[in-house]
Formats: structure tokens, C-alpha cells, sequence
């Protein structure tokens, strides 16, 4: 499948979040869920987040790719003009543009699905032993391993990226045709998600570790123990 297909098919589930409702009291729960989730995932990759080089790349993938922060104006700029967006877009940033908002999605797909497991449970404070509780009742194991495939292939997309300066060049002459033609939304989210990882000695090395730590503890979840988000070997 073509990634401009496969970004129209993925938007079909992000227009159909029940986020984008009226159901305010939803949200609100979704919202504590979802700070929640970002307050463990600073913990759990503290040692990472020490680097300042990791910095930038980690925060990217916290705040707008787990977070989803924005995602709405993106997801609308590609619902508007996607088939224009690949004619000007090169292939492997059209690429990595898919696998990236596929995690997205799939993150807001799983974090709504826990949200509606723990229920109004998310009225009070959220603590490690609720969202375990809640994390093990919903399941959904193969998704969150696709969840981490798509972050460590994310990462392999970018240092193809890094590695092409003739990508590179070409990516910053479309600028301005890319805003003019009305999907600068788009531009702009892929011009930080490069930018916040062009530092690093590779992306997908720096993505690979997130991701190990991430299916250490998905196992540790899945196989109840005691203390999932303890220290790891």
C-alpha cells in the first residue's frame, strides 16, 4: 500500500476518536490518563533522558507522538489534500510521515480504550497500581507491540532521512510550496520530528533503546508482576 493510501486509511480512525466529541467529562479523563502515561515514561527512560542530546528526540515522541499534541490540525491538513501533499513530499518522508501518525493514532486508539476500561475510576488520582489494574483488564497485547514496532521504525525512517542530503534539500525546497498549498501543518510537525532528532548519531538506535525498555516492561504488565515499572536488568 502506498503511504499516501495508507495515511487516508489511518485517518478513517482518528476522525473516529471519541475525543473529538462533546463528551467533556471524557476528555477530562482521557487528559489525566494521558499525563499520567507521560509523568511513568519520564521515569521509566530517566537514564536516557539524562543525555541531553536525547532530549529534543525524546520530547517529540512524548509530547506529540504518544501525547498526540496538535495531531488534530495535521490529521486535518492530510484529510484536505493528501494527493497533493504526495506529489510534493518526497517518498520516504511521505513514509516516515505514515508510520509516524500510524503510532500516533494507535496510541490514541489504545488510550481511549483505557480510558472507557477504568472508568470513572480516572475522576481521582491515578497511581501506578490503578493503571496496572486497568492496563491488564483491557489486554490488546498485539497492538501494543505494533505500537513499539512503529516507534522503532520510525527511528530507522529518520536516519535514512539524516543520511540524504539530497532528502534533506529537497524536503526545505517544498517549503513554501507545501504551506501555500495549504498543509503546513503537516510540514511543520515532520520539520520538529526531523529537526528534534537530527543531532543524534542515530535515531534509530536511540529508539531501539526506548523501545527494548518499553517491551521489558510490556512483558513484565502482561505477566503479572508485582512491580512492572520497577528498575530493569
Amino acid at each position: 500500500m502506498r503511504a499516501d493510501e495508507k495515511l487516508q486509511q489511518d485517518l478513517e480512525r482518528f476522525f473516529a476518536l471519541r475525543q473529538h466529541g462533546d463528551d467533556q467529562r471524557f476528555r477530562g479523563r482521557l487528559h489525566a490518563l494521558q499525563r499520567f502515561q507521560g509523568e511513568r515514561l519520564t521515569r521509566s527512560h530517566a537514564d536516557l533522558l539524562a543525555v541531553p542530546a536525547n532530549q529534543a528526540a525524546i520530547g517529540f515522541l512524548l509530547d506529540e507522538v504518544y501525547g498526540g499534541k496538535d495531531l488534530l490540525p495535521v490529521a486535518q491538513d492530510i484529510r484536505r489534500a493528501v494527493n497533493k501533499a504526495a506529489s510534493l513530499l518526497p517518498d520516504r518522508v511521505m513514509a516516515t510521515s505514515a508510520s509516524v501518525l500510524e503510532a500516533a493514532i494507535l496510541t490514541q486508539e489504545l488510550d481511549e480504550a483505557l480510558a472507557d476500561t477504568l472508568h470513572d475510576s480516572l475522576d481521582g488520582p491515578v497511581t501506578d497500581a490503578l493503571y496496572i489494574e486497568g492496563f491488564r483488564a483491557l489486554g490488546r497485547q498485539q497492538e501494543r507491540q505494533r505500537q513499539l514496532d512503529l516507534i522503532s521504525e520510525v527511528g530507522h525512517h529518520v536516519d535514512r532521512y539524516v543520511r540524504g542530503r539530497m532528502l534533506q534539500a529537497t524536503f526545505r525546497m517544498v517549503r513554501r510550496p507545501v504551506h501555500a498549498a495549504g498543509f503546513g501543518n503537516l510540514y511543520d510537525f515532520l520539520e520538529r520530528g526531523f529537526g528534534s532528532m537530527r543531532d543524534l548519531d542515530s535515531a534509530g538506535k536511540l529508539l531501539t533503546q526506548l523501545t527494548r525498555t518499553e517491551a521489558q516492561i510490556l512483558a513484565r504488565l502482561y505477566a503479572g508482576h508485582p512491580a512492572p515499572f520497577g528498575e530493569l536488568k
